[in-house]
């Protein structure tokens, strides 16, 4: 499946998913009306590094259709569209650091907001790894100690005599 973005007079009127072969049965309207979006681009860039038309559509956009681009609605009217990422840029960039910003068009300056929060380290996992153990050959044959078997006395017993009677 795949998002096909409805544009009339430039503008972006409806997003679908829908298979390019029922956009082409003419069922939803002119096949030609709609044209494929990527819900994977922004900034013209893709985690794949396969970019669609600029941006992703959305309801309320333009298509630019001499670029082939989706560009999204001009926030304020001195933001300057940068034609490299389709994307509109605030007159002065947004500073960098640990604090949230929104922008300001009255001042037109940023509002500095919260403290960003610091993630907490995350642990490595222990992971035990079995011990190796190295046996190298011995050139020597291996000599099993001598073990002495404890030998017990014999004793015998006296034979027992009977005194004989004469005769």
């Amino acid at each position: 499946m795949s998002h096909f973005a409805r544009v009339e007079n430039g503008f972006v009127v409806q997003v679908i998913v829908a298979e390019q072969d029922f956009i082409a049965t003419g069922a939803l309207g002119d096949p030609a009306s709609f044209v494929q979006t990527s819900y994977n681009t922004h900034g013209n860039q893709h985690p794949q590094g396969r970019p669609l038309r600029g941006n992703y559509a959305g309801i309320g956009y333009t298509y630019d259709d001499v670029n082939d681009v989706f560009i999204a609605p001009q926030p304020y009217g001195n933001w300057v569209l940068d034609t490299a990422t389709w994307l509109w840029n605030p007159p002065i960039a947004m500073p960098v650091d640990e604090y949230f910003y929104t922008w300001n068009q009255e001042t037109t300056a940023w509002d500095r907001g919260d403290l960003r929060p610091i993630p907490e380290p995350t642990p490595e996992p222990v992971v035990e790894t079995p011990v190796e153990a190295v046996v190298e050959p011995v050139d020597s044959p291996v000599v099993e100690p001598e073990v002495e078997t404890p030998v017990e006395p014999v004793v015998e017993a006296p034979a027992e005599t009977t005194p004989q009677q004469p005769v």
